[in-house]
């Protein structure tokens, strides 16, 4: 268990310290500087094959490092060593203006489109106006019936309450009515039996003075 433990301490040691070693570096993008084309060579001297030539401005990846040169993979995944100083981490001017071109030709999409949105924005706010306008003449006209609804709602209060006042003015003159009515029957049947015992008075009166004229007449002859 121990010996296991340190291979293992060991193991992890010598790891590190090839990974920390000077000579190698963790992989990293560069870009050959401008110049005339670079030989990629498959060791780090003059006299070394050359593998490719790298025109300026090709990227690479860094993979390590001695000395004066630089062990690197291009995009093609040739790799080999290159002199550092034709290594920069610029983009090379050409790139820079391909990149600069692109962003120029979407801020123009972009200037397109929102001239095109503020086209569409002008003749929306146009007929938004033309709404308001139209909303201001409608809410004019909504007062003004609304101030001539006010005036009719207060001559209906008004002219309820007067109706009211009729009505109860209406109420009285008819009870007035009906107690006149009832007087009136009253007086008509007081002055029908007025009448009916004054004819009758008559009639009597009539009787008796023809008794009384009868019997005169029968006593003249006797005294004759």
């Amino acid at each position: 268990m121990d010996k296991r433990i340190s291979f293992f301490f060991w193991g992890t040691v010598a790891v590190m310290a090839l990974l920390c070693s000077p000579g190698e570096t963790v992989a990293s993008t560069y870009y050959v500087a401008p110049s005339s084309e670079v030989p990629l060579r498959t060791g780090t001297n003059n006299t070394k094959k050359i593998v490719a030539v790298l025109k300026d401005g090709t990227k690479v990846e860094l993979l390590n490092e001695e000395g004066a040169w630089a062990y690197v993979r291009t995009a093609g995944g040739r790799e080999g060593w290159i002199l550092k100083r034709y290594l920069t981490e610029e983009p090379p001017p050409r790139m820079l203006l391909e990149r600069l071109t692109k962003r120029n030709q979407k801020l123009l999409e972009s200037y397109k489109t929102l001239k095109e949105q503020l086209n569409n924005l002008s003749k929306t706010g146009s007929k938004c106006n033309q709404k308001l306008a139209a909303c201001m003449v409608s809410k004019q006209k909504l007062t003004n019936d609304f101030a001539a609804l006010k005036r009719e709602a207060s001559n209906v209060i008004e002219t309820r309450k007067l109706l009211a006042e009729t009505q109860k003015q209406l109420q009285v003159a008819n009870a007035e009515r009906i107690k006149l009515k009832q007087r009136l029957s009253s007086l008509e049947a007081n002055v029908a039996i007025k009448w009916f015992l004054a004819g009758g008075g008559v009639l009597l009166v009539g009787w008796i003075l023809g008794i009384f004229t009868t019997k005169r007449r029968k006593r003249r002859p006797s005294l004759l």
